[in-house]
Parts: C-alpha cells; sequence; structure tokens
C-alpha cells in the first residue's frame, strides 16, 4: 500500500521544484488524472490501492494497515463515499488513523 509514486518529483520539497515548467504543468492540473512525469495519477495509485485493500479483505484475517496519509484517505474516501467527502477531508492528522470495524470507522 505504497503512496502514490511522484516520479521525477519524488523526494524534491517544493521550493526545488517551483520554477520547473513540468512540475508547474502538473501541480495546475487535475492532481487526479494527471500523471507526473515517471509516476502515476492519483487515479492510478487509487486503483492499485483499492485492488490491494479488496485482497486483504479476502482473506478473512484481521488485519492491520500501516501506511501513508494518501493511501488511507483513499481508502476511506471509497469505502465510505456517502458522507461526501473529497479523499482530503479523509487524510488524517500525522501519526493518527483510523479503525475499521464492520463497514463502521473510529478516528485514532
Amino acid at each position: 500500500m505504497r503512496e502514490i509514486d511522484f516520479g521525477i518529483f519524488e523526494m524534491k520539497s517544493y521550493n526545488e521544484l517551483k520554477d520547473t515548467a513540468e512540475y508547474q504543468q502538473w501541480l495546475n492540473g487535475d492532481n487526479y488524472t494527471n500523471v507526473a512525469p515517471k509516476g502515476e495519477s492519483g487515479s492510478q495509485m487509487e486503483k492499485r490501492v483499492l485492488a490491494a485493500l479488496r485482497d486483504v479483505a479476502a482473506s478473512d484475517k484481521d488485519t492491520v494497515i500501516i501506511t501513508h496519509g494518501g493511501v488511507i484517505a483513499t481508502i476511506m474516501a471509497n469505502l465510505f463515499n456517502n458522507e461526501n467527502k473529497n479523499r482530503y477531508q479523509w487524510q488524517p492528522k500525522c501519526g493518527h488513523g483510523y479503525l475499521l470495524e464492520n463497514d463502521k470507522y473510529y478516528i485514532l
């Protein structure tokens, strides 16, 4: 359950990238569909994460997932889409997350 692949932008700060044409083009577009050069889009990450989540759910075992906030937010936005929150609204505070039990969630 890896975070989005930021491609050539990976491990670089905004200050390092802010004057780069490729970064500005990616940043100013739709980050759900825009693919970072040599990386992936938010949509591609979402499909990958949800496929992994289906595999985990099919195992019938109690499971703990420790992952990045973007992955957590993507899972929560999809599992609880009836709450009309976008994935950024689901992103937990640093060091926090959610406990899922029988289609309910608890903020930790």
